[in-house]
């Protein structure tokens, strides 16, 4: 099988997270209004659930906001975050792919595992390669893990 061949791709803040982010929290508050409605009384109850609505779409933006940024590259052999400290090589888990949006989780030993959400960009000619390059190595890792035997656990155990 063949590698794919090296990209750089620019990691952003999701704007389909966000749109998703906002979809969720208008679901929530249609809820909570729907259930509002329906009380004969206003209680602890329903303030307990518009409170608890409010600090979860507050962390959920905050958590946007904080959101890993950098640069995302593949030389080849192995990959490379911008993201940390240093630009370290890392390995790259694939955990959804919807074709235009993957989101990924990036390990090191000495770092916190990351999840970047990576969205393809309306013009942008590094999405196709890029995807490439995420199928690739996991099909690399996946045929490692198996030529280590059965006992091994590999990175999708």
């Amino acid at each position: 099988m063949h590698r794919a061949p090296a990209v750089n791709f620019s990691v952003k803040r999701s704007r389909w997270q966000v749109r998703f982010m906002v979809c969720v929290n208008l679901l929530a508050v249609a809820t909570l209004a729907v259930f509002a409605w329906e009380r004969p009384v206003l209680d602890m109850r329903t303030g307990a659930l518009a409170l608890v609505s409010l600090i979860a779409s507050g962390t959920a933006f905050l958590g946007w906001m904080r959101s890993p940024q950098g640069d995302l590259r593949w030389d080849g052999q192995q990959w490379l975050w911008s993201g940390f400290a240093e630009t370290a090589p890392c390995r790259l888990a694939l955990v959804l792919d919807f074709q235009r949006v993957m989101v990924v989780k990036i390990t090191t030993g000495a770092h916190v595992p990351e999840f970047l959400w990576l969205e393809a960009n309306p013009g942008d000619t590094s999405w196709r390669p890029l995807r490439r390059a995420i199928v690739s190595s996991q099909a690399a890792s996946v045929g490692k893990a198996k030529k280590a035997g059965p006992g091994v656990a590999g990175e999708f155990a």
